[in-house]
Order: C-alpha cells, then structure tokens, then sequence
C-alpha cells in the first residue's frame, strides 16, 4: 500500500485500488490489440487518469469534512475510494447531504474542466490526448452520476439516509439498506436487459445482494429477544480464536487492515459459533477503526447473537453510541455488563462511562 499526504489529508492507496484500475484501462483501451510497446505507456497513463479522477471526488468529501470540524482520512481502494471525514460528532441530516453530494461536484467538476480544455485546444481525433480527455470526463462525469444514485454504500444511498432520518426523526440505516438493494436491483436488470453492460449488472447486483443482507441483519438486531446462553467452548477452539485475535489487534494497531480481516475471514469459515462469533468481532471493530458505525454495530450484534461476550456488545455500544443511537447504545453497555464487563473499566472509559452513570 501507498501513503502519502495532500494537504491536510492523509491518503492511503490500496493495491486492491491499482488492480482495478489498471483491468478498467485495460477493457478502456483495448490494449491487449495493441503492442506491449504501445500499450503499457497507454496502460500506465490511464491508470493515472482513473487515480486523479477518484482523488478529486474523495478531495470533495474531505474539503467539506473539514469545514465542518472533521479530520478527514482518504482512502482509495478496490472500485472507488472512501473517504472517513471523522468528525467530532454525528452530523446532522442537512450536513450530511452536503458531505455526500460534495464528491460527485467535484468529479463533475474536473469532468467539466476537461470538457473545457478539449474544447479551447481540440486535440487530433483518436489520438492518445483525445482518448485521455475522453476518459477524465467518462470516469469525473460518469462516476459522479452513478454515485448520485440512492443505493448505499454510494453517496446517493448516504444523500437517502439522510433524507430518511431527517424526515423520520430516527435512525433510518435498515430502511435505507431496504430501498437501496431494491433500487440496485433495478439498475442491474436494467444494466442486462437495455444498456447491456455486463460489469454494470455484476456491479449492482453486489450492491443488491449486500444492501439486502445489512437490512436483514439490522432488523435482527432490533429484535429485543437474547440469545440462548452457549456451550463452553473446546481448548482447541480457545486457541484458535486467542490466536488470531491476537493477530487481529496487532493488524489494526499497524492499520493493517487486510492482515485483520484475513484473521476475521479464517475464523467466519471454522466451524461453531464460538469461531464465528470471534470473526464477527474482528470484523467489527474493523469497521469501526473504519469509521463504518453502522457497519460495526451489526456485526457486533451478530457475533453477541453467535455467542454472549462482553467484548461483542462494547463494541455494539460505541458504535452505536457513535452513530448517534443512544438508546440502543445504552441498552448494548447493559447487556455487556451483564456478559462480565467490568463495570469499573466502563465508567473509566470516556466514551461509555457517561452511559454507564
């Protein structure tokens, strides 16, 4: 991975983020026609292309993020980029349609600027500089208007829950996640059937299916009713699950985030839900080092459904706590004291010990 800081922000760029960069300028450019002399600098500029255009959108999330308190963190990785504006405290619905919508103004921006640029200095039809003004504006414009579409976890989807809790007065993430896999649905039938465009569908049927499994699993987790008091574990399962939480939170200390989750992935593969559950935490608090409270919460609340610990429903706690759900962050610190949380250490703590008074 690549560090590096623009301003104010740090930026963190993901191999994962190059991969995908490098197959999208591929399938743009038709270079596996073209020489390995020619194509590799073509390669190597769209690549370059695809890095600046996301850049500029998460640059508009973190200016706004930063305006309104936050310490913003970038970060590019896999289809996109994300950007954690961290800030002080939950915004309010208004703010967070601004911090949503100011990515796409951005792309549309640099896509404009580009638009702006071909037209004052026309380059020669087909040549390499008209293909790269070609792609600033598909990737700024194009980008922007698919973000724009209310289906989390794009800026629409973030722009609709909003929306939601603005008018509903409550957290609205379940609701959000409901319409949003509908709505991605949609747009992959449509990506199939009239745009036949392939990667279009792929896209957005993975939207669908996972906006569909956070709506589900959050309106688990609203359900009040406890889970069955477990079997003690096994000495070998013991060993696993200390092994590779120690590996976790020496992963998330460094900010190894991929280290972690290959921890959290091995053991959501073991067997029982001793294992499991152990991996839904890790996964957890991943999110949640993430700055994805909503995320953090349901997974912490599917592992303290897997299995009661006390650890599970600290971390349910904060994120909710973070998320601004104070209620339902209350009712987790009560289960975690009933789970063996010290209730010394809690009041200690200067996040939950004011719920815990």
């Amino acid at each position: 991975m690549l560090r590096f800081r623009f301003g104010p922000f740090p930026v963190t760029v993901y191999v994962s983020f190059l991969v995908v960069a490098a197959f999208l300028a591929y399938l743009w450019t038709g270079a596996g026609s073209l020489s390995t002399r020619d194509a590799v600098p073509l390669l190597l500029a769209y690549i370059a292309v695809v890095f600046v255009s996301v850049l500029v959108h998460e640059l508009g999330h973190a200016l706004v993020g930063r305006a309104f308190g936050g310490a913003p963190e970038i970060r590019l990785e896999g289809f996109g980029g994300v950007t954690y504006p961290r800030l002080q405290e939950r915004p309010s619905a208004w703010k967070q349609v601004v911090l949503s919508i100011a990515g796409p103004v951005a792309g549309l921006g640099l896509g404009l600027l580009a638009t702006v640029a071909g037209r004052a200095f026309p380059p020669e039809p087909g040549s390499p500089v008209a293909s790269i003004l070609d792609l600033i504006q598909w990737t700024s414009v194009g980008w922007a208007v698919l973000n724009l579409l209310p289906v989390l976890p794009l800026d629409g989807g973030h722009v609709l829950q909003a929306l939601l809790e603005g008018v509903r007065r409550r957290p609205s993430f379940t609701l959000a996640s409901w319409i949003s896999a509908l709505v991605a649905a949609a747009v992959a039938i449509c990506g199939w059937f009239i745009l036949r465009a392939p990667f279009l569908t792929v896209w957005f049927a993975l939207f669908a299916m996972n906006n569909l499994s956070r709506a589900r699993l959050g309106s688990e987790s609203a359900r009040p009713s406890a889970p069955p008091p477990p079997a003690a574990p096994r000495d070998a399962e013991r060993l696993d699950v200390e092994r590779e939480l120690e590996r976790a939170r020496a992963a998330i200390l460094a900010a190894d985030e991929d280290t972690a989750l290959s921890a959290a992935a091995l053991l959501e593969d073991g067997e029982g839900p001793y294992r499991q559950a152990a991996g839904l935490r890790i996964r957890a608090g991943v999110e949640l080092a993430r700055g994805d409270n909503q995320a953090a919460g349901l997974h912490a609340g599917r592992s303290y459904t897997l299995w009661q610990t006390a650890d599970a429903a600290v971390v349910a706690a904060r994120a909710n706590l973070r998320a601004g759900e104070r209620d339902r962050a209350e009712n987790w610190l009560k289960r975690a004291l009933e789970a063996g949380a010290p209730l010394a250490a809690v009041r200690a703590d200067p996040e939950l010990g004011p719920l815990a008074r």
